[in-house]
């Protein structure tokens, strides 16, 4: 719109120029004399009408691009603030406790049984919570994903953590052997795909407020 409108002003100009130039061509002396001082009032308020609009259209166009970067950045941080820097931060507490865990079993001289039961302690205090909150923001953040589809590792995390629930469920309360069931492992792409969308997002966000 904005474009063909400055385009109608530039030609009005032509035809007024055009037309100024013929009448001078064929009018006799007095008319010239009466033409040159109106078609120099009328060419200046066209020059001074086009360099408004040049100045209003710049002034429109960085004001919507503005707006836009604005909108930009709020989503983004959006992503970064209510999910992609939260799960990243659930997933390296899971790996802390993993980490922890481990330790303990490795040193600790337990029987089997022993270390059974401290696996469970150590489910049931610490990891079912954590995947707990993890299943709650992607039930209720989804909408702040990247992209128009969820990623195979998310899918796959999903299932290894329905998996780990049910098997504990069972165990627990029914008091039925789990041990046969294959397991469904920790995805190892979850981890750095969500790490790496992060990092993305973030630098995108620090890119567009160096541009503000």
């Amino acid at each position: 719109m904005q474009g063909r409108l400055t385009f109608a002003l530039i030609a009005s100009l032509v035809v007024i120029l055009g037309s100024t130039v013929v009448v001078l061509g064929w009018a006799p002396d007095h008319v010239k004399s009466a033409v040159v001082p109106l078609s120099g009032t009328v060419l200046t308020a066209t020059v001074t009408v086009i360099g408004w609009y040049g100045a209003y259209t710049y002034a429109k166009q960085k004001e919507d691009r503005a707006r836009r970067l604005e909108i930009h950045l709020k989503y983004r941080a959006q992503q970064i603030g209510e999910l992609y820097g939260p799960l990243a931060s659930l997933i390296e507490q899971i790996f802390n406790v993993w980490t922890v865990r481990e330790n303990i079993l490795r040193n600790s001289g337990y029987s089997a049984e022993d270390q059974a039961r401290v696996r469970e302690l150590v489910w049931r205090q610490y990891f079912k919570p954590l995947h707990a909150e993890i299943a709650a923001l992607l039930r209720t953040k989804l909408y702040l994903l990247e992209g128009d589809a969820l990623p195979d590792s998310f899918r796959a995390y999903l299932e290894h953590s329905a998996q780990e629930e049910c098997k504990h469920l069972i165990s627990n309360e029914l008091l039925l052997a789990t041990e046969a069931v294959p397991p469904k492992k920790w995805p190892d792409n979850f981890y750095p795909d969500v790490k790496d969308q992060l990092m993305s997002l973030i630098q995108d966000y620090r890119s567009g407020l160096v541009d503000k």
